[in-house]
């Protein structure tokens, strides 16, 4: 599941399976966030169903170099801040995804500035890398959101 604590009420990684569902759900997480798109290799089609068997919260927000714009964004954030929610799971299909937008969403919220965010970004190994396919709507939507760069 590669997980990796960002703040004390977010975590990210990769797909969670029944048995990393329990565990998560043991370790008194109660949301979980996911990011894949379906037609992913290894897409869990079952996953809404099954954890919301287990009472945790449940976002799906598909998240692909297609598909990210401000609304998925802003999905995210309304995922993470609502009242119910932490701690949180964020996750895709391996934990980069994850990264690129929780830093993207703390971003925001704290009111960085881009080279803030991604200095934070490279401490925390989730900075989106040059190459990556979010990298452009990354800087773009903090410049247009996080108080800081106004």
């Amino acid at each position: 599941m590669n997980t990796r604590s960002i703040t004390s009420e977010i975590t990210i990684g990769g797909q969670p399976s029944e048995s990393d569902l329990d565990a998560l759900q043991t370790q008194g997480f109660r949301t979980i966030v996911n990011l894949r798109t379906e037609n992913e290799n290894g897409y869990f089609a079952e996953e809404e169903h099954e954890v919301e068997h287990r009472g945790f919260n449940y976002a799906e927000i598909p998240i692909s170099p297609e598909l990210i714009d401000d609304m998925a964004m802003q999905r995210l954030a309304s995922a993470i801040d609502s009242d119910s929610a932490p701690p949180i799971y964020v996750h895709c299909a391996g934990g980069g995804r994850a990264g690129v937008f929780t830093l993207l969403y703390l971003a925001v919220k704290n009111g960085w500035k881009l080279e803030e965010a991604l200095e934070t970004g490279d401490k925390l190994g989730i900075a989106p890398k040059d190459d990556s396919p979010y990298r452009a709507f990354f800087e773009d939507y903090i410049k247009r959101h996080s108080a800081g760069e106004r």
